[in-house]
């Protein structure tokens, strides 16, 4: 009977969806170490304008759009009204400092550092989804974010001689990324526009601005001397091209993540991704870390344990009382 037939179905649909959670997280944590450790290269050496480089990401992952819509992997889709539109212009502008103000923070700041407060993220968007999902999170789901903020904060404390400056940028950096998290559930929640049509609009709309802005802070002069220099410097054009191609992968895989978990289970996959790109980037810069980091960044993780264990006794309790399958995409990592 088809009865059975479909029954027999469900799992492997489940399965399916589960790989297909587990392929996009782990396409996210590989492509963000490139991208990050490319960055400190880039900034510390020489091309430090973050503005030019933020300006090049988002040319470049409109650039891939293009192509990948060329090629016929994605369906091209357009803005339906002038509303979205301006939905969309905001969540990229938003996008877009969020991605220059982490860019220029490591100039001051060590990766590992850097990362450890990106940790905090959750805290942002929880506090962000109260404000524009209008969300309200239960006191418990609050107190699990206490140990991902103050681990965050603890491992700022325990690098030596820390800049201020750069701690700020990237906390601003959290602030703008929580707000882009939540207005693009917003967004991608109503089934507007598919992850790579969205961040088409984004990129257009944020190179648009970016430009002109680096124009008028770092200078045309400036830009375009660094650009020969590159041209004429091996190492440095190949760790552009691969911060680049890095830059694409991140944002792709970011929104597959999106459509697979929701805004607040990314954040916290996130922070697993900084333990990950911390790890390899200490490997890489052999940066000193201080035993409180590491204790800082434990803290951290282990509050980010705490937090999925909550949210998933939430989605329990909500689907008892349905009592219907739940078409929650987060269930597909199988927590």
């Amino acid at each position: 009977g088809t009865m059975k037939g479909a029954a027999e179905e469900a799992p492997v649909v489940a399965k399916r969806a589960k790989v297909r959670a587990f392929l996009s997280v782990a396409g996210w944590f590989v492509s963000t170490v490139v991208l990050i450790t490319m960055n400190k290269v880039l900034m510390g050496e020489h091309f430090a304008l973050p503005v030019f480089l933020t300006f090049l990401h988002m040319m470049v992952s409109f650039l891939w759009c293009e192509f990948s819509m060329t090629m016929g992997w994605t369906a091209r889709g357009a803005i339906k009204s002038r509303a979205e539109g301006w939905k969309v212009f905001f969540l990229s502008q938003v996008m877009a400092l969020s991605v220059l103000l982490a860019v220029a923070s490591f100039k001051y700041v060590d990766v590992s550092l850097e990362q450890a407060l990106a940790a905090s993220s959750p805290a942002f968007t929880a506090a962000m989804g109260v404000v524009i999902l209008k969300k309200r999170e239960r006191g418990k789901v609050w107190l699990t974010l206490l140990p991902v903020v103050g681990g965050a904060m603890i491992s700022a404390g325990g690098v030596p001689e820390v800049s201020w400056f750069g701690v700020t940028l990237v906390i601003l950096s959290n602030i703008a990324r929580g707000t882009k998290s939540c207005m693009q559930e917003l967004l991608l929640g109503k089934d507007a526009l598919d992850s790579i049509n969205l961040l088409r609009y984004m990129a257009a709309f944020s190179c648009l601005t970016l430009l002109p802005f680096s124009f008028v802070i770092e200078g045309p002069a400036i830009i375009v001397e660094r650009l020969s220099y590159v041209s004429r410097d091996g190492t440095i054009a190949a760790a552009l091209v691969a911060n680049c191609t890095g830059a694409f992968m991140v944002n792709l895989f970011q929104f597959q993540v999106t459509e697979n978990v929701g805004a607040l289970s990314m954040q916290v996959l996130g922070n697993l991704k900084n333990v990950f790109t911390s790890t390899v980037s200490v490997f890489v810069f052999r940066n000193a870390v201080t035993s409180l980091s590491i204790v800082g960044y434990g803290i951290t993780m282990a509050g980010a344990w705490w937090y999925n264990k909550e949210k998933n006794r939430e989605k329990a309790e909500a689907s008892k009382e349905d009592a219907a399958p739940s078409s929650d995409p987060e269930a597909a990592l199988g927590k």
